[in-house]
């Protein structure tokens, strides 16, 4: 098939309603239907199975047949890579063998997510759709004697599918020298890249970026956008040499401060600036899972643990804390609890011994102190008077007892 259209055309085709079908060239066509299962028309009617996933039926201006069922079909041109057209837009058609052929989607939309004319096939064939409707009740009436309705059904082809919903507001990524970008319809791009810094200088990164920030979404439709590594939906980055992270954790607000409390006080050497070799992995909520084998964490140097909310640990099994420094925790003026049931603690690992509870050994103290003073002695003038004769002393001594008590403290 030749021929072929300028972007200005394609821009007028997939965007706009004042078209020709003249528009039309030997290697463009209009997609009617996309298979996206096994269940699909497609697939039934080629009954293929799942071999025409992908697969769409489009109409070029060579078309005559007003059956769309009869209409060619055409395969993703790569198979590893398959980027699925919506109904009423226009593609690039290219034929590999006779009646074979593929497709691949062109156009120059300034949103991606609005990538064709909802009523494009109406207008461009719109005898066609009369006709094809026509012969539909024809054959129904034919079969079941019904009257002829005055109702068709060339609200099939308006749209762009079943339930896709076309976003306002969703912008083109800004591109560097020498970029290779895969960016989708719902906000969601790959760039790979090695300029995209301050100084454009070289230093590769790699972004993946799930949906585009709220803020970006109010710019005006027709200027371009950066990644925003603090208020897209997902970020990972994997960036190297100059290429500054700007990150700031927590949400960030219109003025791009962050509602972050926590500062990693305890954390020694906290990078002042994020550059060099790094990745960075920012979301609304994190998952990490190792289904049914190891989970490692290396770190050459520090590394630490910052959070606005609290930390917990369920373990079935046992914790085993190995370090060759001094172990230090700041309670803030907090409790510290280890319930340990029935279990034994022990502090130490050499000549271990029992350790001493204070309130009964206040208790036992006080006894003694009070079975010395009532001590009495036989002598051979008779017994003695009771207590020794600086029990005072002792009564002093009692008074103080519960002085040894820890007020900090507990123990069971």
């Amino acid at each position: 098939m030749g021929g072929g259209l300028s972007s200005a055309r394609i821009t007028s085709v997939n965007a706009t309603t004042s078209i020709k079908v003249n528009t039309l060239t030997k290697k463009t066509g209009i997609v009617y239907d996309i298979c996206l299962d096994e269940s699909s028309e497609i697939a039934k009617q080629s009954k293929a199975g799942s071999a025409y996933i992908g697969a769409i039926r489009f109409r070029d201006k060579s078309s005559t047949s007003s059956d769309a069922s009869k209409l060619a079909i055409a395969h993703p041109s790569d198979k590893n890579f398959i980027n699925i057209p919506l109904k009423n837009e226009i593609v690039e058609i290219h034929e590999i063998g006779t009646g074979e052929y593929t497709y691949s989607r062109i156009g120059t939309e300034s949103n991606p997510s609005i990538s064709a004319n909802s009523n494009l096939i109406s207008i461009l064939f719109p005898e066609t759709v009369q006709n094809e409707n026509k012969v539909g009740d024809y054959k129904k009436r034919q079969s079941t004697n019904i009257p002829k309705s005055n109702k068709d059904n060339s609200s099939k082809y308006f749209g762009f599918g079943n339930y896709y919903n076309p976003q306002e507001n969703l912008h083109k990524l800004k591109l560097y020298e020498g970029d290779s970008l895969i960016q989708s319809r719902f906000g969601q791009s790959i760039r790979f890249s090695a300029f995209n810094n301050s100084k454009n200088k070289f230093a590769p990164t790699l972004i993946i970026r799930n949906g585009e920030a709220g803020d970006n979404r109010k710019k005006d439709q027709n200027i371009n956008i950066e990644e925003d590594i603090n208020k897209d939906g997902t970020i990972i980055a994997l960036t190297s040499g100059e290429h500054q992270l700007g990150f700031i954790p927590g949400t960030i607000d219109d003025k791009g401060k962050g509602d972050f409390q926590t500062k990693p006080e305890s954390f020694e050497d906290y990078p002042t600036k994020l550059i060099g070799d790094q990745l960075l992995l920012s979301s609304g909520r994190i998952i990490l899972s190792a289904k049914n084998a190891e989970m490692l964490f290396y770190s050459k140097k520090n590394y630490g643990f910052v959070s606005d909310g609290a930390m917990s640990i369920d373990n079935k099994g046992g914790i085993d804390i190995s370090v060759g420094d001094n172990i230090n925790i700041i309670t803030n003026d907090r409790d510290i609890n280890f319930v340990t049931g029935n279990g034994t603690m022990f502090f130490g690992s050499q000549d271990l011994e029992p350790m001493v509870k204070g309130q009964q050994l206040v208790d036992i103290l006080s006894e003694l102190i009070d079975t010395i003073g009532a001590m009495q002695f036989l002598t051979p003038s008779g017994p003695s008077a009771l207590g020794p004769v600086n029990s005072p002393d002792f009564g002093m001594i009692k008074s103080k007892l519960n002085s040894i008590l820890s007020q900090r403290t507990q123990l069971s």
